[in-house]
């Protein structure tokens, strides 16, 4: 049920008694129990980069057909089930599960064509390119960075949040931020509601959103690949997509504001001068590292 007074959406215990149990216990208010938090990740949720593709597969078809539970009832997930939801990788590194004539993958394949719609296997499919899971060591380093820097609260974008883990890492002395996710992928954005249910989530792709001049720090693991986003404003830059993310972003966020994100290498390294021009142009550079060439291999 939702609470028209707080909009927190609150689950029942009912149970049948008698008249006389409902005199007695009249001015006794009902059990309530309330699943409005954002979830926190924890060390015993995060998952180990030592796990194989196989294990992995299978955290995210429990995440998968829980959600889909969730969704058939109509609830928000207990914290219990966060945790399951949050082990949820998505299917970067895992094309193999999407073959059907990898004979050591056949059962899987079977799995997972007939528990998603065709949109929905579609678009999984489309994501073993770029939807790769982004380790909380990078994600606190990155925050250590802002924190540093001096942020404490304020507007934050994710605009290619996968489920959502720079959310489930935010640091202590940012908890009063406003929190606003974008997600590409319609099984991962919805798992991305069930886990932040207090965060403004848009299931859709970046190219469809546009809050100028609105945040004070944009964080996040964009897309990399040598390929374009169809976003009419942007189109006539030519940019491939990671450079587009940053191009963007940079007008999402307010002068003043910050953009940490993690990119392709070619954003720095490629010869033609064009995306440091065009960054240079509209911000200040205030710091860069690079990262080790296997830090999302496993």
């Amino acid at each position: 049920a939702i609470d028209k007074a707080s909009g927190e959406r609150r689950v029942y215990s009912l149970a049948a008694v008698s008249s006389a149990q409902l005199v007695q216990n009249e001015e006794k208010p009902p059990e309530i129990t309330t699943y409005t938090d954002n979830f926190r990740i924890a060390e015993e949720v995060n998952v180990p980069s030592g796990f194989s593709p196989k294990s992995k597969f299978r955290m995210n078809m429990d995440a998968i057909k829980l959600l889909k539970e969730l969704e058939f009832d109509g609830r928000q997930a207990t914290a219990e089930e966060q945790a399951v939801l949050a082990k949820y990788v998505g299917w970067g590194g895992l094309a193999d599960a999407f073959d059907e004539t990898k004979e050591n993958w056949t059962s899987e394949f079977q799995e997972l064509y007939t528990a998603l719609s065709p949109e929905e296997y579609s678009a999984a499919r489309a994501s073993t390119l770029n939807a790769h899971y982004t380790s909380p060591t990078v994600i606190k380093a990155i925050y250590e960075v802002v924190e540093n820097m001096g942020f404490k609260t304020g507007n934050i974008l994710e605009p290619a949040m996968g489920v959502g883990n720079f959310f489930g890492l935010l640091p202590e002395s940012m908890r009063d931020s406003k929190l606003y996710g974008v997600e590409l992928d319609d099984i991962t954005g919805r798992i991305a509601k069930q886990l932040y249910p207090k965060a403004d989530i848009t299931v859709a792709g970046f190219e469809t959103t546009d809050r100028r001049d609105f945040f004070d720090l944009a964080v996040g693991n964009v897309p990399f690949g040598n390929y374009k986003v169809n976003d009419r404003q942007y189109n006539k830059l030519g940019f491939s997509i990671h450079d587009y993310f940053v191009a963007k972003t940079l007008d999402q966020v307010r002068a003043g504001g910050v953009i940490a994100f993690v990119t392709s290498r070619y954003t720095m390294d490629k010869q033609s001068p064009e995306v440091r021009k065009y960054i240079a142009q509209r911000a200040e550079l205030l710091g860069a590292i690079r990262l080790p060439n296997n830090t999302f291999k496993a």
